[in-house]
C-alpha cells in the first residue's frame, strides 16, 4: 500500500551540504546565466582541455625522454598513443555523462555532478594556478621555483576562489529570484486568479 506520506530529507551536515553541492552544480551546469557566469565556466572549460591534451602529454614525453632515457620517438609514442589517446577518450567520457545527467536525481546521477563540482574546484583552485606557474617561469621537471612564479601562482588560485565564491553568490540570487515567483505562481493559482 502506497502513501502520500514522502520521508524527510535527512537534516545532518552532510546530507546538507551534498545536496547543496548538487543544486549548485545543476544550476551550474543547465541552468540561467549571465554572461559572466558564461565566461567563469568557459574559460576554465578551454584551459581544462587545453591542459589535458597539452600539458600532461607533454610531462609523459619529458619524463620518458630525459628521465627514463628513451629516444624522441619512444617519448612522441607515449606522449600520443600512452597518454594523449585515452585523456581525449576521458574527456568524451566527462562530456557525455555530465550531459547525461541533465535533469536526472538519484545517487549515480548526483555523483556525476558531485564529481563535475570536484574537478571544477581543482581546475580553479590547482591546475590553472599551476598554469600560471609555469607561464610565469616556474616549473616542476626540472624544479624551478621564483618568486614570481609563485605570486602568480598564488594570486590566479585567489581569483580561483573568488570565482567560485561569486558562482554562489550568483546561484543563490537566482534561485531565491526563481522561488519568489514558483511562490507567486502558486498564490496566484490557489486563490484563483
Amino acid at each position: 500500500m502506497s502513501t502520500a506520506y514522502s520521508i524527510p530529507p535527512r537534516r545532518d551536515l552532510i546530507s546538507r551540504v551534498s545536496r547543496e553541492i548538487d543544486d549548485f552544480m545543476s544550476w551550474m551546469l543547465y541552468g540561467s546565466e549571465t554572461w559572466l557566469v558564461a565566461l567563469l565556466k568557459g574559460v576554465p572549460l578551454f584551459l581544462f582541455v587545453y591542459f589535458v591534451l597539452g600539458y600532461i602529454p607533454n610531462y609523459a614525453n619529458t619524463i620518458t625522454t630525459l628521465y627514463l632515457g628513451f629516444g624522441k620517438d619512444v617519448g612522441f609514442l607515449v606522449a600520443v598513443v600512452l597518454i594523449g589517446g585515452p585523456t581525449f577518450t576521458l574527456l568524451l567520457i566527462l562530456a557525455l555523462w555530465t550531459q547525461a545527467a541533465r535533469g536526472r536525481r538519484g545517487f549515480a546521477w548526483s555523483l556525476i555532478r558531485f564529481l563535475d563540482f570536484l574537478q571544477y574546484l581543482a581546475l580553479v583552485l590547482l591546475i590553472i594556478p599551476f598554469m600560471v606557474f609555469n607561464l610565469a617561469g616556474g616549473s616542476l621537471i626540472p624544479p624551478l621555483f621564483t618568486l614570481q612564479s609563485l605570486a602568480l601562482g598564488a594570486i590566479a588560485a585567489g581569483g580561483g576562489a573568488m570565482s567560485l565564491a561569486y558562482l554562489y553568490v550568483e546561484y543563490r540570487r537566482i534561485t531565491r529570484r526563481e522561488a519568489e515567483t514558483a511562490a507567486a505562481a502558486a498564490a496566484a493559482w490557489r486563490s484563483g486568479g
